[in-house]
């Protein structure tokens, strides 16, 4: 059953989103715990090889300091493995990618570092005592389906929905474009979302709106080199067909609505 939630960002747009449920998640903690675990085998041999060697050369001191770097490097590995994919993939991991997940917080934005440490810093406390049962009653029992993590970093997880692409009239003439290949890479889905509902509504808002709409979009998406003041929308409307046709190669073309 579909559970899906409102939210509204700071620019006071209203997203829709589907939670994840017990399921999915547990699907792609299994395929993370699959990566992990071929990491950490590998980690297990050279460990194991390195202690017996250092209890070989007869030195306690030496095998001790093997085995406690082996044992911190236990904990440290999924840590640093869930904290980093999150941050650098938009709020996904490799598991979650697979079956179609990202984190966002309670105002549909993508997290920060901090929110994305803390969550998955309390997996230790959702994972008690086994098969992150803890996380999994909580999860049951919230109506936004957050672990204990979430609810300390103000973060879920949602449903990626495949993107659909808002039907944009052009109102000017683009030639060349404006933002650069890495530069098209490091635009949000949130920031696709808000800059297609904004280019398809313009016409509808009152003027002063609009220009208010345009300039804070403009912040967020373009660098300050490239935009001129009062010009926003022409610049805006230039990078959403960058975007669209970046998407169009990615995923070989798609539906207009």
């Amino acid at each position: 059953m579909e559970n899906r939630v409102t939210v509204t960002t700071p620019e006071h747009v209203k997203l829709e989103f589907e939670t994840a449920g017990l399921g999915s998640r547990a699907l792609s903690l299994l395929l993370d715990w699959l990566i992990l675990g071929f990491v950490q085998f590998i980690l297990i041999f050279f460990g194991i090889l390195f202690f017996a060697a250092s209890a070989n050369l007869g030195s306690p001191f030496w095998a001790s300091v093997t085995m406690g770097i082996f044992l911190f490097l236990l904990f440290f590995i999924p840590l640093c493995y869930y904290v980093l994919t999150e941050y650098f993939m938009n709020g996904q991991t490799v598991g979650k990618r697979a079956v179609g997940l990202r984190v966002v917080t309670d105002r549909g934005t993508a997290p920060g570092f901090l929110a994305i440490f803390l969550r998955n810093l309390l997996r230790m406390v959702d994972g008690l005592p086994f098969f992150y049962l803890v996380g999994g009653i909580s999860v049951f029992f919230n109506r936004r389906e957050k672990r204990l993590g979430d609810l300390a970093a103000g973060t879920m997880v949602v449903q990626k929905e495949k993107r659909e692409v808002p039907r944009v009239q052009p109102l000017f003439s683009h030639r060349e474009p404006v933002l650069t290949p890495a530069e098209l890479v490091g635009v949000s889905d949130r920031n696709w979302a808000l800059l297609g509902r904004f280019l398809t509504r313009r016409e509808e808002m009152f003027p002063a709106v609009r220009q208010e709409l345009a300039q804070r979009l403009a912040r967020s998406l373009l660098p300050p080199a490239k935009t001129v003041a009062g010009r926003e929308e022409f610049y805006l409307e230039a990078a959403y067909f960058q975007l669209r046709n970046r998407q169009m190669n990615r995923e070989g073309g798609f539906h207009e609505r």
